[in-house]
Formats: C-alpha cells, sequence, structure tokens
C-alpha cells in the first residue's frame, strides 16, 4: 500500500483539547483555550465566575494584574494557560498607610494614655514597616506586563492577489499563474492612551526616559491557515496563526499622540504573507475567447469571459463578485468602434493602438460562467504584425489582440474564514465581520490566426450558384400525401433514427380555403440540429399542403423544402504592412491577404453534403408515402381513366372518412350492363375464383341509391361522433363534418 503525505492547512485550536472554538487566549505565551480549559476570570459574591452578571464596569477581576490602570470592567480579565497560572493580589499600600496613621495617633496619645500610645506607636509601625517590605519583595518577583491598550479595532480586511498570464497563438491556449500573496490589514482607533501611560509610569514606578512596550490584544485566524506570514514581521506570533497588536515604545506609536490634548488617533496594521503551494492554482480561472461575428463581414469582434469557482477540490470554492476593469487593446487601423455591448465603455487610443475599458461589471445573473463582450468597428477586423510591448522586459511580444481583466472573487485561496480578536488579557474582544476576498489579474495577448472568421452558409442560397445550378431553391411537390399529422410523425422517426436530432415540432394554425370548398392548408415546421464532430449544423424542413374532402374521406397534396445552416471558417485577413505602418492609417484592401483554412473548407461541404443526405431522406419518403397511396387506392382501368386519391387505413387524429372499400386480389372483368352509360362504365376487380355479385342499386341519374347513400352518410355521421369522443378531431371539425353531413340529408330528403 502506498501511503502519500498531504501537507494540510493548520487551525487556531485548543492546547489542550484540540477544539476550535477558541474562548481565550493566555497573556503571557497566547496559547488559545476553549470554552472549557479557560480559567474562571471573575469573581461575584466571594465565588470564581466565567462571566460576571449585571453591568460590566461593575464586574471584578479574579486578578488584580492590569488593576488600576484605567481599563475598567471586563478588559481587566487575564486568561492564563497552565505553565502560566498566578494570581496577583492587590497594592499592600493601604496597609502601609494604616501602619502610618495608628504611629501618629499613638504619638498623640502618649501624653494622655502612655501605655495604649505606645501600643499603637508599635502596631503601626510593625504593620506599616511590614507590608512595605512585603510589597517591594513582591514587585521583585513579578514580571512587568506590557502597558495595556485596548483599541477599537474598526475593519480587519484579508486581500490576496493572483496574478497570470494568458497567451492564444498557433490554435495553443497557455495559462501561467505568476504570484498568489496575501494582506492582512486591520484599522484601529484608540482614545486616552496617554492616561493610561501615566498611570503605568506611576503603578510601576516607569522613569518617564524609560521606554514603555504596549498590548493592544491580539488577532487569531479562524478555518484552515493555509497561509505563512513572511519572515521579519515582529507582530506575527509563534506558530503562524495569528498577529499581535503592539509595539516596543508607546512613546513613538501612533497609537499614542505627541499631542496629549488630542482625543483619539488612528493607526493601521498592515502583514503580508504567502498562500501554500497546494492552494495555488495550477492554471489562471479566466479563459479569454475571442471570435468574430459570423457574417459581420469582418467588422465585429466578440469576447467570451469564461471562469470556474476558485479554490482547492472538496472545499468551499470561491464565486465571482465583479469584474473590476476589463481593458483591451486593438489597433487602430480597425478604425473608431461603433458599437459596444455592455454600453458603459471608455475609449481612448496611445501609441498606434485602441483602448477599450470597462469597469465594474457584474455577472450577467447570479450563478452565471461567462460574460460576452461585443465590438463593432469602422473597417474590418486584420492580423498585424507583433510588436513589443513597452511595459514589458521585452520576454514577451505584442499580439495582435492584448489587454488585461481584473476580477474580484469572495472568500480566499488560503482558506481563512474569519478573524477573532482577543483583549490585551486574552479575553474575548469585539470581531468586527471581516472583508474576505481574492483579487485576481490577467494579462493576454491574442493572434487573429487563433480565432478564424467564421461565415454562414445557408443551403440552398438564391444567391448561391451551385444551388441555382442544382435546383436546390425549388420545393418538392407530392400529390396524394395528406398534410397531416401522420406524415410528419412518420418524418420524424425517420430522420432521427438517421441521427438528426430534432428539436421543435410546429403545426401553424390550419385555414379554410376560401376559393375551393372543402380545402383546408396545413402547415409544419421542424426544426432541429446534427453535429458533426464539434460543430453544429441547424436544419428547418417546411411541410405544408392542402387536404380535400372528397366522396370517399380525404386525399390532399404536399409541398416540403429542407434548409441547412451550418458555420465555416474563411480564413484569417492579415495586413501585410510592417507594424510600424499599421498605426492608424486606413488600410487598403489590396495591403491584406487571405490565409486560407482547410478546416473551413471542409465544414462548408459537409455543411452542403449534410442538405443532400437530409434531403434526400425526406423527399424518398414522401415519395414512398405517395407511391403506397396511389398503389392502394387506385381503380384499375382504362390508362386515361385511372383516378388517383389516398384513403388513409386508419382515421388520423383531424380526419374522418367513410368505410373504406375492401381490398381484394382480383383480375378486371366487366360489370353487368343496367342503367349506367357503357362508355362510363368503369372496370371493378373480382376474385380470380367465380364469386357472385349482386347488382349494385343505382339512381335514375347514374349516382348510388338514395337509401345506400343514405346509410354512408349516417355511419360517417356516427364516425364523427366516435372520433371526437376519443379526442382524434376537435369540436370544430367535428361540426364542420356533422353540417356538411345534415346538409346532404336534408338534399336527399327533399329529393324523395
Amino acid at each position: 500500500m502506498t501511503e502519500e503525505l498531504v501537507d494540510r492547512a493548520p487551525r487556531v485550536r485548543c492546547h489542550e483539547c484540540g477544539s476550535d472554538r477558541v474562548f481565550a487566549v493566555c497573556h503571557h505565551c497566547q496559547r488559545p483555550m476553549c470554552d472549557h480549559h479557560s480559567p474562571l476570570a471573575y469573581r461575584q459574591g466571594g465565588t470564581l465566575v466565567r462571566m460576571p452578571g449585571g453591568s460590566a464596569e461593575e464586574a471584578r477581576p479574579a486578578s488584580k494584574e492590569l488593576a488600576g490602570l484605567h481599563l475598567g470592567g471586563l478588559r481587566e480579565a487575564v486568561y492564563h494557560c497552565k505553565d502560566h497560572v498566578h494570581m496577583v493580589r492587590g497594592s499592600l499600600m493601604p496597609w502601609v498607610y494604616a501602619g502610618a496613621g495608628a504611629a501618629v495617633l499613638g504619638l498623640l496619645l502618649l501624653c494622655v494614655a502612655a501605655k495604649f500610645g505606645l501600643f499603637l506607636i508599635l502596631t503601626g509601625g510593625l504593620v506599616g514597616g511590614g507590608a512595605w517590605l512585603l510589597g517591594r519583595a513582591m514587585a521583585t518577583r513579578i514580571v512587568r506586563p506590557p502597558l495595556p491598550l485596548v483599541p477599537q479595532v474598526n475593519t480587519v480586511e484579508l486581500l490576496e492577489r493572483l496574478s497570470g498570464y494568458v497567451r492564444l497563438e498557433d490554435g495553443e491556449y497557455t495559462s501561467t499563474v505568476e504570484s498568489l500573496t496575501g494582506q492582512l490589514t486591520a484599522e484601529m482607533s484608540a482614545n486616552e492612551g496617554h492616561a493610561a501611560l501615566r498611570a503605568y509610569r506611576r503603578k510601576f514606578g516607569v522613569p518617564a526616559a524609560e521606554p514603555v512596550p504596549f498590548s493592544g490584544g491580539y488577532l487569531m485566524l479562524q478555518g484552515d491557515v493555509g497561509l505563512a506570514f513572511r519572515a521579519g514581521q515582529a507582530p506575527v506570533l509563534s506558530g503562524g496563526t495569528g498577529v499581535s497588536i503592539g509595539g516596543e515604545s508607546a512613546d513613538e506609536h501612533e497609537l499614542f499622540p505627541a499631542d496629549p490634548q488630542l482625543p483619539q488617533r488612528e493607526s493601521t496594521l498592515a502583514i503580508d504573507y504567502e498562500v501554500q503551494d497546494r492552494r495555488s492554482p495550477r492554471e489562471i480561472p479566466l479563459w479569454i475567447v475571442p471570435s468574430l461575428v459570423p457574417a459581420s463581414d469582418r467588422r465585429a469582434l466578440e469576447i467570451d469571459l469564461h471562469w470556474n469557482r476558485l479554490g482547492p477540490e472538496r472545499e468551499q470554492r470561491l464565486s465571482l463578485a465583479v469584474f473590476d476593469l476589463i481593458e483591451l487593446e486593438v489597433p487602430a487601423s480597425w478604425g473608431t468602434v461603433e458599437s459596444s455591448a455592455p454600453g458603459q465603455v471608455a475609449i481612448g487610443r496611445s501609441g498606434g493602438r485602441r483602448t477599450i475599458r470597462w469597469k465594474q461589471l457584474p455577472p450577467p445573473q447570479p450563478g452565471a460562467r461567462s460574460l460576452t463582450l461585443q465590438l463593432r468597428f469602422e473597417r474590418p477586423i486584420t492580423e498585424v504584425p507583433e510588436s513589443t510591448d513597452p511595459d514589458d522586459d521585452g520576454s514577451r511580444s505584442r499580439l495582435t489582440l492584448s489587454g488585461k481583466v481584473e476580477a474580484t472573487f469572495e472568500g480566499l485561496l488560503s482558506g481563512v474564514t474569519g478573524v477573532g480578536v482577543y483583549l490585551p488579557g486574552g479575553g474575548p474582544g469585539h470581531s468586527p465581520l471581516p472583508k474576505t476576498q481574492t483579487k485576481v489579474a490577467v494579462t493576454f495577448d491574442a493572434s487573429l490566426r487563433s480565432i478564424r472568421y467564421q461565415d454562414d452558409r445557408v443551403v440552398p442560397d438564391e444567391n448561391h450558384e451551385s444551388d441555382l445550378a442544382q435546383g436546390r431553391h425549388r420545393a418538392d411537390e407530392f400529390h396524394g400525401v395528406l398534410p397531416d399529422s401522420r406524415t410528419v410523425a412518420e418524418l420524424t422517426n425517420a430522420i432521427s433514427s438517421d441521427g438528426y436530432y430534432v428539436k421543435s415540432v410546429v403545426e401553424h394554425p390550419p385555414f379554410r380555403d376560401d376559393v375551393r370548398m372543402g380545402v383546408v392548408n396545413r402547415v409544419w415546421d421542424i426544426a432541429g440540429r446534427m453535429y458533426v464532430g464539434l460543430f453544429p449544423m441547424d436544419f428547418d424542413i417546411n411541410l405544408r399542403g392542402d387536404e380535400m374532402a372528397v366522396q370517399d374521406g380525404f386525399t390532399g397534396n404536399t409541398v416540403v423544402q429542407v434548409t441547412v445552416k451550418g458555420a465555416y471558417a474563411k480564413g484569417t485577413l492579415v495586413d501585410s504592412r510592417e507594424s510600424s505602418d499599421t498605426t492608424g492609417a486606413v488600410m487598403d484592401l489590396a495591403d491584406a491577404t487571405v490565409e486560407t483554412d482547410l478546416q473551413g473548407d471542409e465544414l462548408l461541404r459537409r455543411i452542403e453534403d449534410t442538405w443532400v443526405s437530409l434531403h434526400t431522406r425526406v423527399t424518398d419518403l414522401l415519395a414512398a408515402r405517395a407511391e403506397r397511396t396511389v398503389r392502394r387506392h387506385a381503380l384499375p382501368g382504362a390508362a386515361e381513366k385511372i383516378h388517383h386519391g389516398e384513403l388513409v387505413d386508419t382515421v388520423p387524429e383531424h380526419v374522418v372518412r367513410a368505410d373504406p372499400m375492401p381490398a381484394v386480389s382480383a383480375t378486371a372483368v366487366p360489370m353487368q350492363t343496367g342503367s349506367m352509360p357503357t362508355a362510363s362504365m368503369p372496370t371493378v376487380p373480382v376474385p380470380a375464383a367465380p364469386v357472385p355479385v349482386a347488382p349494385v342499386p343505382v339512381a335514375p341519374n347514374g349516382g348510388p341509391a338514395p337509401g345506400d347513400r343514405r346509410a354512408e352518410l349516417v355511419r360517417q355521421r356516427e364516425a364523427a361522433d366516435d372520433a371526437v369522443i376519443n379526442g382524434r378531431i376537435n369540436e370544430d371539425t367535428h361540426g364542420r363534418i356533422v353540417a356538411r353531413i345534415e346538409s346532404e340529408l336534408s338534399r336527399l330528403e327533399a329529393s324523395r
């Protein structure tokens, strides 16, 4: 089994149990302690308590180590770990004063009561002198603490900066991380600093000329501390997970104003650090993808900014807050910027380059991962020769499109989530909400040879000679095919099985022809897409036609037109002039050459081939459907007397017809002669074996008998009722069918 050592980020934890819920720190060694392992620092009612009740100013610390320095209340409490635990009692000077008072009173009473006065003198001398000697002895053993000062920590900010470089050249996208650093900044203010300094000198007998070190508390990092403070910064605590607020001399610090009359002074604490290598990204999380807008006459540039969330895996990722700056530098020979999106843009010019800047652009929507910039120029966008960047050391050449992007992400790559503030005595203080952000700054260069100009090819195109020569612009018509849902369903199933992705099928509202009675016009649009590798090609099939009511049901004709659209590269327009000649002069297209793109030529061929294959598939299917219709329902007879029509086997969702004529395999024999004229007498298929055929009743005018026609209309009415009940037709269609049937029944009744 292979074992791997993983460098984990440390956390501020209790030195006893390892809990990351730190309550206090030892004010001697700054060891963190949880609530359970912190000492009871207050005394209330003769009992040690963790936090006193009542007013904070009335709190009584258990230790008098910081007493008498005008801190007041909770600020005087001190916390010690087990290695530094001690108790500082109150001053013995009251006992010295009491002894001196007793001795003076004894002297006054010597004349009145000599024995009692002598007793007071001896007792006062012993008590006062002993207290003074004991105080001197204790003072020699106690280490004098730094001057405690409690500043107001107004703001805490942790800012990390990630910088890098991106280059798009010769089809390769190179992303390089250059540096990742951070800084902790705390803004503080304090008042009455000189009053505390004077009290400190009096308490500990410090001469005015001697410097007094002071402590303003501690800042302890919260969360994963995946960083290392730079060496040589005195305020950093041992262990590297916190910093100390303080200094070697209060007299020289800005929290103690030189003018004692000033009520308040402000100070800024700034500590630099490096982020752990494991937490540094291997590549810049911003992708800059420029492209030329298709069918824009090479004048429109589109830049897509894509980004990922920052941070190590299996941890909370950082989300983009805002683009602070997006700056583009383009050749001045492209002309002025005619339009831009988004609209808030500043445009300038320097050294033959045009500068375009956007500031404070938020993401398009919460959770978005991309932002699109669009620019349209006065003249065509051309590739220009490489040049030297004046701001660079010469190791990089500046390409046609260059610039920089600065973005802000919420959170820190180091893993720090907050900062805890602790008082000089080690107790918890007021912790402001910290500001944690990561700034990403990227400079980039891009060559137009890597962003081919794309154009759209639409087949058929009435302006394209090849399409006109091959007749691709003409629609195909199929007689006998109904433009109904069954035809559309068969068509979509067929092209889907061939690998075409059908995105939508739309039926436009049908309408009745005002000129031709019984004719309904229907229109369908089938839209979809097919991929050639990673390149999409969109297609549209427009199917339209007429649906006509006949005696035996419905027939019609269908017209279909296939359109395919795709994008292909046309090559790069290169300015052949020297770089010194492209500093803004209007370019003559005669000075430019187009570099061919073999991949673009292949895509153009594939677009046309896609139209051919899809058109063949659609027309073959509809032709087969028309052939089936003719073969199924044609009545054999004389060649000039064959009638074509369509009677589908099952009733479509929007069609109701009479019962179909049963299909039989037969040879053609003449019908019995009767009242029907010989010239119009058709042949009827009958079985090959002799089968008796009943005479067909006919009306005097040669049509069917009124009784048979009436029965047929009744069957049609019942079929229409069943269709609307089962949802195969809507109520409007049912109403039109019923009205036609009732009208014909009325005519039959009138002719009886």
